[in-house]
């Protein structure tokens, strides 16, 4: 079971994603660390465990926001102070444009549902990236993006990602149902993304068929510990 911890980051800061409400999102209160900011949360998740991976959400360019400032200079960073780790990277990527910028052997890009504006693009995303990993994103009402990316699974990366944006920071526990039926239905290689709160959810996960979870809260809520974290692995 691959696990990976998740970053939100806005306006410079690391903040606290809870059910895709992005504009109720706070600077993040965390138990490993009182910074905000990402080199300093990274070394406190990396104190907790060795991950080699880090999802990392730039929320101001997942926006669309022109007037925001995105992340690329504070993922940069990161990527010089952290070379052994692999950055899964949603800067909400809508055009070959937008992607270019973030080409980079430490990146992988995600191509998230929700910022697609067409299937051709994301044809175009992955040809430029072939590293790039699909995040089908579901919201309270349902899925976001184009609808044959839902339907025709030999589009999907491998692995893809299921975010279930309702269950974020919502104490709600995985949205089970969805990652099973997905898994039967394709037999595809999927992260769960969305709603863990300890072990026990990851374990489900596991038993439901996900082969990757993402994580955040539990983590800098201390419900998910490095003894937990060693308990996953083969």
């Amino acid at each position: 079971m691959h696990i990976i911890p998740v970053i939100d980051l806005m306006h410079g800061q690391v903040v606290q994603a809870i059910q895709g409400q992005r504009q109720s999102y706070r600077a993040i209160q965390s138990q490993l660390t009182e910074s905000h900011a990402l080199l300093d949360v990274v070394a406190a998740i990396l104190q907790v465990y060795p991950f080699d991976c880090v999802y990392i959400a730039d929320l101001n360019a997942i926006t669309g926001d022109s007037t925001l400032a995105n992340h690329r200079d504070h993922i940069a960073a990161a990527i010089q102070a952290f070379p052994h780790i692999t950055w899964w990277v949603d800067a909400g990527l809508s055009s070959v444009a937008a992607l270019k910028p973030w080409l980079h052997d430490a990146i992988q890009p995600i191509l998230a549902s929700e910022s697609l504006p067409d299937l051709q693009t994301y044809q175009q995303l992955r040809v430029m990236a072939a590293n790039s990993v699909l995040s089908l994103d579901y919201f309270q009402d349902g899925f976001h993006g184009p609808a044959s990316l839902q339907t025709d699974h030999a589009l999907w990366s491998q692995p893809s990602i299921v975010m279930s944006l309702p269950n974020v920071g919502a104490k709600l526990g995985p949205d089970l149902h969805r990652l099973q039926s997905l898994k039967q239905k394709t037999g595809a290689s999927l992260y769960a993304a969305g709603g863990v709160r300890h072990i026990a959810d990851i374990q489900a996960l596991a038993q439901t068929g996900a082969d990757g979870v993402l994580i955040a809260s539990a983590l800098h809520q201390k419900q998910i510990s490095a003894a937990d974290l060693h308990k996953l692995q083969p």
